[in-house]
């Protein structure tokens, strides 16, 4: 087994099964970019209803090891050498309160789709800035289930979401589609699944709006 193998291992095992003292005390951290920018309209997304409920605010999950800070900025978060399929999520940022929130920083981070993270660069790895109307859009490929020291991960993205002035949200997004994989995840949470929208050519879109508390 090499160092990759036992390094996926015991992400998988502190996703699944515990947060490290480590990963409690990252929650009260800020996201080490900088507020004051909005990004470019978002121009791409349907005019869905708001996954918005007032009062309730997106699940917190844990973060795992495999988290690199000062990513690019991007949207497409793909590897240009790989021609799998293409999964673009789109939606918002708001507040309790349902208010989009502009300005907001979303940190992206995945698995490659034969279930394996990029350790050494940016591969699958970027942040983004929610437009004036609070939206978002990540391009990228959809993520692989794996396996690793005996512990079962169902495909996932992983995700930090700050707003200038809200706590930080660390979490993981879902497939709803993955049904036999998510039933053996024990970290698989249905409110976190991203809802399908539709197709573009070889293109899957899919929606979900995060739901932050103001401080």
């Amino acid at each position: 087994m090499n160092r990759r193998d036992v390094l996926v291992g015991l992400g998988a095992a502190i996703g699944v099964t515990t947060l490290s003292v480590a990963a409690l005390a990252r929650r009260s951290e800020i996201l080490h970019y900088e507020f004051g920018e909005i990004g470019a309209p978002a121009g791409g997304l349907t005019g869905s209803d708001l996954q918005c409920t007032a009062g309730t605010v997106t699940p917190r999950q844990p973060e795992g090891p495999f988290y690199t800070p000062m990513t690019p900025r991007r949207r497409d978060i793909r590897d240009a050498g790989v021609g799998a399929g293409v999964l673009v999520v789109g939606g918002r940022v708001l507040d309790a309160q349902c208010r989009p929130i502009a300005g907001a920083i979303l940190d992206f981070w995945q698995t490659d789709h034969h279930g394996r993270y990029d350790h050494h660069g940016y591969r699958y790895r970027g942040h983004q800035y929610t437009d004036a109307q609070g939206r978002f859009e990540l391009v990228s490929v959809r993520p692989h289930a794996y396996t690793a020291l005996s512990i079962f991960r169902t495909p996932h993205i992983h995700v930090k979401v700050q707003g200038p002035d809200t706590p930080l949200l660390t979490t993981q997004l879902y497939l709803p589609d993955a049904e036999d994989t998510n039933a053996r995840d024990r970290g698989y949470v249905p409110s976190l699944a991203i809802a399908f929208t539709g197709q573009d050519g070889p293109a899957r879109h899919a929606a979900f709006d995060f739901v932050l508390p103001r401080t």
